[in-house]
């Protein structure tokens, strides 16, 4: 079954015609859920919709969608065996609400097993990535700083290229090159120059939104023209102390808290500064952090470079490549797991050998009981026998 096409000639051009695919929306009355089924399978290049020669081309998406529609239409048990483990969980849940009649236990089945294998593939998924993360830590050159640094500039210089100074970022940009080759060396040089391309314009954003910033904090709190010189000095010492971080501001003499000493001597002087000189003390004043600070921002830096990681946004890495890896299962975890699995049942089947082993040994007893009064009744009786007996009446 071919595609519709349709034909129209340009209003401009009689010669030139268009080849129309008519949408399976328009031309059927499947549901819009079902064709988006079709539709997202359609951009699955893992799927082979129609087998082909080695010459001929790809199948366009429109024609994979007709596809789709075709065998779903001829039989949705069909569709759904051939497509159901490249379903989503909300694909199936659509499906089988609109496609799958509520009589039709087994088909019903059949989507519950792919439910429950999607939820297991998902866990898998999850522990897969994250064996291999400790796996990529531990060999150490996927997450050391230069190659974190590469993946995420900006976020690299937000947290720790700032505080840096020029020994350890020339530490940190440091290359040995005895035993490397000169194409090498070349192409450790032209990262290294489009990296700091890349570094430089974050630093400069970063000092242009710190800059903004600071112009909206201080706009707020003037009126213009109309301050007086007091307002100028209180507001010139508010900016000081802002830019300076307490553990900094303490002058000899000072309270640790005390704010730094304003003036009418200072005014002209504070007058003659102007913005941008403020904005380069702050520059500098920025990078006043203690070695503690310093560390827990670097620290956060590494765990959001291991969070993209594991949430798939790591653009250059093959995640397929761990995704559908079985040696980075957990087969310790796994066997694990299926001990503590045979351990349970264990348990179950004694707990139920006990109860009924109890319910044994208490019919016994029952038995044992229910005979010992028997068996006294019977001696009762003869003992009552003997006791009426003549020769042991008194005389």
């Amino acid at each position: 079954m071919s595609p519709s096409i349709t034909k129209v000639d340009d209003e401009n051009d009689q010669n030139a015609t268009y080849e129309i695919y008519q949408n399976p929306r328009r031309s059927s009355n499947i549901p819009n859920e079902i064709i988006e089924i079709f539709e997202y399978l359609s951009t699955n290049s893992k799927i082979v919709f129609k087998s082909h020669q080695r010459k001929e081309p790809e199948l366009l998406l429109n024609e994979k969608v007709k596809l789709a529609q075709d065998i779903y239409e001829r039989n949705p048990q069909t569709f759904l065996l051939r497509f159901g483990t490249y379903l989503q969980e909300k694909h199936l849940q659509n499906f089988a609400r609109l496609a799958v009649a509520q009589s039709d236990q087994e088909l019903h089945h059949i989507v519950r097993d792919y439910q429950t294998k999607l939820k297991t593939r998902e866990q898998d998924i999850k522990n897969r990535r994250y064996a291999a993360l400790q796996k990529l830590i531990k060999e150490g050159e996927y997450f050391s700083e230069q190659e974190m640094m590469k993946r995420a500039p900006e976020l690299y210089q937000e947290l720790v290229g700032q505080y840096l100074s020029l020994a350890e970022i020339k530490e940190r940009d440091s290359y040995d090159v005895r035993n490397t080759s000169f194409s090498g060396i070349l192409i450790h040089t032209m990262e290294c120059k489009e990296l700091s391309e890349v570094l430089e314009k974050a630093k400069e954003q970063l000092e242009n939104e710190t800059e903004t910033h600071d112009d909206f904090k201080i706009d707020d709190n003037t009126d213009g023209d109309q301050m007086d010189n007091f307002q100028v000095c209180q507001n010139q010492c508010d900016r000081e102390d802002l830019s300076v971080p307490a553990s900094y501001r303490q002058q000899w003499g000072n309270f640790d808290n005390e704010s730094i000493a304003c003036s009418s001597t200072r005014l002209p002087n504070m007058k003659k500064k102007t913005d941008s000189t403020f904005r380069n003390n702050g520059k500098s004043l920025n990078n006043l952090i203690t070695a503690g600070e310093r560390e827990l921002l670097k620290q956060e830096f590494i765990s959001l470079m291991h969070e993209r990681f594991l949430t798939e946004q790591d653009e250059d890495f093959d995640y397929s490549t761990v995704d559908n890896n079985t040696q980075f299962d957990d087969l310790q975890q796994i066997n694990q797991d299926k001990e503590d699995k045979y351990f349970a049942e264990s348990d179950d089947d004694n707990n139920v050998d006990d109860v009924e082993a109890q319910t044994t040994d208490n019919e016994m007893f029952d038995i044992t009981e229910d005979n010992a009064r028997e068996s006294e009744d019977e001696l009762d009786i003869y003992m009552n026998h003997l006791s009426k007996h003549h020769s042991l009446q008194k005389q």
